[in-house]
């Protein structure tokens, strides 16, 4: 059931959560505590999440649902309490009339109410649909993340304790090595298992070198993984996690931000005007820094065994090391001799960006799933012969995620 040695092998398992109650206790005063940008209509994000997970059955893939593992291992009474204790801690569940504590209490929140109080013993998780964070595979280990903000500090206990503790699941490998330290943050959005022996890590706004840097550690001494490559990006919320500037669509084939990684001048630049119009409208300007985007991104190539190599040009760094072919590179927003000018086309990919065009997740080699609206970076993918597995998502993006966000995987066949 655990396996997984690329982004790309024919999907076989995946893990999702259904948005639910947890999130109609966001509201718009504490949205932003909650991680959100707007509040979600439930039933409409239901709604596209069903069909999401229509999409992804209907092409062959066993969908697990959260809630259903975390029934399953409350099912039986003893081992509810012990599930309790492990995700709550003793202290707490003390204060807890165990007996009405239900397991979706555990993600919808408790006491069961409609807002967060200072009595709430539980809180609701509503970032628990982004299934993408709280932990990944690599190989055949369940690697535990270590979340960098308060409010989904839970989600990796959560998805720790029901890995750790279901019946079926007792064979599988967990390691949560990355939560001994503060200074060693993961996020799953930041990991991109290129191939069976590379693993990519984005070091920004959610994940620490630090973090990267023990991740490395274990591979190498655990899983046939001898290289992982340590992306630098800007550490705003627009570039939230690499998966949201970076993801495959087939082997050494990537969807990415058209001048990103080779002329991060002219980010710095779009960056300036829209300062200027924020200052001129005496307005906060709450974008990146144009000067940390001018340094562009970098990367530490970290082999096992070898001393730390670091490039300054992503791209052809990852293409001198095999790993993409730069000729079959598919730009956010379209190809690059679309546009008139470099500044229009980016202006395009920033906006289809903030609605996850390139968070793409990929059903098989050369065919990925994806919300309908980007219409720009669909066409450039369909001009790429990439299969598009499509569906609404008005309401999930606007927690700031896509397809890749809201999926776990958990088993990946590769062809031979």
């Amino acid at each position: 059931m655990i396996n997984i040695r690329s982004e790309v092998g024919r999907l076989k398992t995946v893990l999702i959560h259904q948005p639910g109650f947890e999130h109609r206790k966001t509201v718009p005063w504490n949205k932003d505590a909650m991680l959100f940008d707007d509040i979600l209509d439930v039933d409409a994000a239901r709604r596209e999440h069903r069909g999401m997970a229509d999409e992804l059955a209907a092409s062959g893939v066993e969908v697990v649902y959260l809630l259903d593992l975390l029934k399953e291992v409350c099912a039986d009474k003893q081992r509810r309490r012990a599930f309790y204790e492990d995700f709550l801690g003793p202290e707490i569940l003390r204060t807890l009339d165990v007996d009405r504590l239900q397991p979706w209490h555990l993600i919808h929140g408790w006491p069961d109410r409609f807002l967060i109080t200072a009595d709430t013993l539980v809180p609701p998780l509503p970032n628990l649909y982004f299934t993408r964070d709280p932990a990944f595979v690599i190989h055949d280990c369940l690697i535990v993340s270590h979340l960098y903000w308060p409010a989904r500090l839970r989600e990796s206990r959560l998805l720790s304790s029901i890995f750790r503790l279901h019946p079926s699941m007792q064979e599988v490998k967990v390691w949560d090595g990355l939560l001994e330290s503060e200074e060693t943050r993961v996020e799953g959005g930041d990991v991109l298992v290129a191939n069976e022996h590379t693993v990519l890590v984005g070091v920004g706004e959610r994940t620490t070198s630090a973090g990267a840097d023990l991740l490395a550690e274990h591979l190498f001494k655990h899983t046939p993984v001898d290289t992982v490559i340590k992306i630098l990006l800007p550490a705003k919320r627009e570039f939230m996690h690499l998966d949201t500037v970076l993801t495959f669509v087939d082997h050494q084939r990537i969807l990415t931000m058209p001048y990103l990684w080779d002329r991060p001048d002219l980010y710095a630049a779009v960056a300036d005007k829209a300062r200027d119009i924020c200052i001129r409208n005496h307005h906060q300007y709450t974008g990146p820094d144009p000067d940390e985007l001018r340094t562009g991104s970098q990367m530490e190539i970290l082999r096992k065994g070898k001393k730390v190599e670091c490039r300054d040009k992503v791209l052809e760094g990852l293409a001198e090391l095999g790993i993409i072919n730069p000729d079959w590179t598919v730009w956010v927003g379209g190809r690059l001799n679309l546009y008139p000018t470099p500044d229009e086309h980016i202006i395009c990919a920033l906006r289809e960006q903030w609605n996850d065009a390139a968070n793409t997740f990929a059903i098989s080699p050369g065919r990925v799933l994806c919300y309908q609206r980007n219409m720009r970076t669909l066409q450039a993918l369909e001009e790429a012969h990439v299969d598009l597995v499509t569906f609404h998502g008005s309401e999930l993006v606007r927690g700031r995620g896509g397809a890749r966000c809201m999926t776990m995987p958990l088993g990946r066949v590769e062809s031979v």
